[in-house]
């Protein structure tokens, strides 16, 4: 009986001290995160095109403590708006899309990803390309290596660095079974098959039968060979562009949703493991477009938390500005709510999307200007 009590109070003991180890960690997380002060924080904004006064929108930034540009390659390539970045203190990330390349499928359909019903991966606007073909992949870090090499950007935004899905209208009723799952084209299964010794029966003779078969016998290798074709893609794109600029910074644009969302989709579905990204990266960026989503703005703070339990990594989350594929109006009110939500921590400041919805409704600059300065 002594000896029965004795290791009960061992045991105690011990789920104590994980309880005592795991609080001192939280606790030790949360004093880093309250540590930074605002002059740390990144106030960023999404901008693509600008036809106007260059240095007046230079200034307008500055005095709305917007502090980077998360800007297209055309942009970058304006010698006039590097310079004045550069004399106004404003960060230049440039956008970099991977698996999102319209005019490479347009030349090569073959390399578009395969659906698990048979189908090219497109949605609207929304194609992707195979992420396996390594030939695509070399040119897409080529040109990764290009754009640092003659920009000298601050830092490289890698954007569509997942596998396809038309996030932006999938909404909080869907379920895992109802989103496509890609890609299941010739190339992926001969590599899946190779990289994970897993033999699929010769009797899976349509790309339906062979997706079905793999999520039913092995969705979790299936799963994790898709996260490593978008992790180790990110890591290829790291490595080559710090060679040329040891301390460039490298953000990605994260699918919003959480470890549970769908049934584990971020993973199963888009392929993005945040774990495993977070080491390679400075930022994780989640574009938390409530609206769009269908979401309150309590969402975004709850999707930052979900990817700050994961990782050690920066979290900048993204939010909307102005309504998107909705016609239901994103009012002044919710987008103050969902500054304030963006801008809790862990968070390390916001991105607001985009420069151009922005400009169209000063009120909500006025917004910014409230809680930012």
């Amino acid at each position: 009986m002594r000896n029965k009590n004795k290791c009960i109070g061992v045991i105690i003991l011990f789920v104590l001290n994980l309880i005592l180890f795991g609080l001192l960690g939280y606790c030790k997380k949360e004093r880093a995160v309250e540590d930074k002060t605002d002059e740390d924080r990144i106030i960023g904004v999404k901008i693509y095109e600008y036809e106007g006064n260059l240095p007046v929108l230079f200034e307008e930034w500055r005095s709305m403590g917007i502090n980077t540009a998360f800007v297209s390659e055309s942009l970058a390539s304006r010698s006039e708006f590097r310079s004045l970045a550069k004399e106004k203190g404003i960060a230049i990330f440039i956008i970099f899309p991977v698996f999102y390349d319209p005019e490479s499928l347009e030349g090569v359909p073959d390399l578009y990803a395969i659906t698990d019903q048979g189908e090219q991966a497109k949605e609207e606007w929304v194609t992707f390309v195979c992420p396996s073909r390594q030939d695509f992949r070399k040119h897409k870090i080529g040109l990764a290596k290009d754009l640092v090499e003659r920009l000298n950007p601050d830092g490289l935004s890698i954007d569509f660095i997942r596998h396809f899905v038309f996030w932006e209208k999938v909404y909080p009723d869907r379920t895992l079974e109802s989103l496509m799952n890609t890609c299941f084209d010739e190339h992926c299964m001969r590599q899946f098959q190779k990289d994970t010794e897993i033999d699929i029966p010769r009797s899976m003779d349509t790309i339906p039968k062979t997706a079905n078969w793999v999520k039913q016998n092995c969705l979790l290798e299936w799963t994790q060979w898709k996260c490593g074709l978008i992790t180790s893609m990110i890591g290829e794109i790291a490595a080559e562009v710090r060679k040329i600029k040891s301390q460039i910074l490298i953000n990605v644009h994260a699918v919003p949703w959480r470890q549970t969302d769908f049934g584990g989709a971020i993973k199963i579905v888009a392929g993005q493991d945040f774990a495993k990204i977070a080491p390679i990266v400075d930022f994780l960026s989640p574009m938390t477009y409530a609206h769009m989503a269908k979401r309150e703005p309590p969402w975004i703070h709850s999707v930052v938390m979900d990817i700050h339990f994961q990782t050690d990594c920066r979290i900048l989350p993204s939010i909307q500005v102005k309504e998107a594929y909705l016609k239901d109006r994103l009012t002044v009110e919710k987008f103050r709510a969902s500054l304030t939500e963006a801008l809790k921590p862990p968070s390390q400041g916001v991105v607001f999307w985009s420069w151009e919805a922005l400009d169209s409704e000063p009120e909500k600059k006025d917004v910014i200007a409230d809680l930012i300065n």
